[in-house]
């Protein structure tokens, strides 16, 4: 069975005065959870408005849906779902106003997939969004982008902002909804523990270059943090970081089939690439 891509990036590359984004391969497969991680400033939102088009790349090969922007934008907008962290809908409409809005530019407009989704989060229909609150209208925007049934979904910063509770009700639908439709999703997110709780892949972007990206099962369950490693197997021993007045250790015991009850999280793996130090045959351990 062929594996569809959704996004397939070839030396990418933007320059600004004192910044360059260069991706030189990146292929993004259908019916998954992407994580995007990256701290500000890393070259995460330039390389989202470049797989956007917003913004035009010096040198590169983007293809999404297996289609180029210079001969399909059109197509090629129809089949995305984009949730960015501001609203843009026009703060005096409604829900109903927003619908109608929306079915005249979509040709594939769910009608009972919509107001299912509002129903399921108890969103009036007919209130101004103004009055919406900030979880109310993150809640709208995931139902007005998964409506038109994209095969793409990016998700900026889109939950941001909200209580635990609300980005577990909102992640778990999004959770469901992949589940049982063929969409990809490409989801932008400081909250790591949200990523660590949907996504499927991951990639990390670090001074304008993917530092890694892998699938959760390369990533999670692999790693250790450990403060003794003279009877370690120095090949394991990946990186190192001075922290808390100590020296820590970032271990791949699955080398080595062994398990653990206190595996590294998400997070502490991204803070051991991002300032820590490779290990290899040259470095003093």
């Amino acid at each position: 069975m062929n594996t569809k891509l959704v996004i397939e990036v070839l030396n990418l590359s933007k320059r600004y005065e004192d910044f360059q984004l260069q991706i030189n391969n990146l292929k993004i497969n259908e019916g998954s959870i992407v994580g995007l991680i990256g701290e500000n400033g890393s070259g995460k939102s330039t390389f989202l408005n470049l797989l956007l088009n917003q913004i035009k790349s010096e040198s590169s090969s983007i293809k999404i849906l297996g289609l180029d922007y210079a001969k399909n934008e059109y197509q090629i907008k129809l089949n995305l779902g984009v949730i960015l962290e501001q609203n843009y809908f026009p703060n005096s409409f409604s829900v109903q106003q927003i619908e109608k809005m929306l079915e005249k530019i979509y040709p594939n407009w769910d009608k009972e997939l919509y107001h299912n989704l509002i129903d399921n989060f108890a969103l009036p229909v007919n209130k101004a969004i103004k009055n919406f609150s900030r979880g109310m209208l993150v809640k709208l925007n995931f139902a007005a982008a998964l409506s038109h049934h994209p095969s793409l979904l990016i998700a900026d910063e889109a939950t941001s902002g909200l209580d635990p509770i609300v980005r577990k009700e909102i992640l778990s639908m999004l959770k469901g909804y992949v589940n049982n439709n063929k969409m990809t999703v490409l989801l932008s997110s400081h909250i790591l523990s949200d990523l660590e709780q949907v996504a499927d892949y991951f990639v990390f972007i670090e001074n304008g270059s993917i530092l890694l990206k892998g699938g959760r099962s390369e990533l999670l369950n692999h790693f250790v943090i450990e403060t003794d490693i003279k009877n370690l197997p120095s090949k394991n021993i990946k990186y190192k970081l001075y922290q808390d007045n100590t020296i820590q250790y970032l271990v791949d015991i699955s080398q080595e089939g062994n398990e653990s009850e206190n595996y590294a999280t998400l997070e502490e793996i991204l803070l051991f690439l991002a300032k820590g130090v490779r290990i290899d045959e040259r470095t003093t351990l």
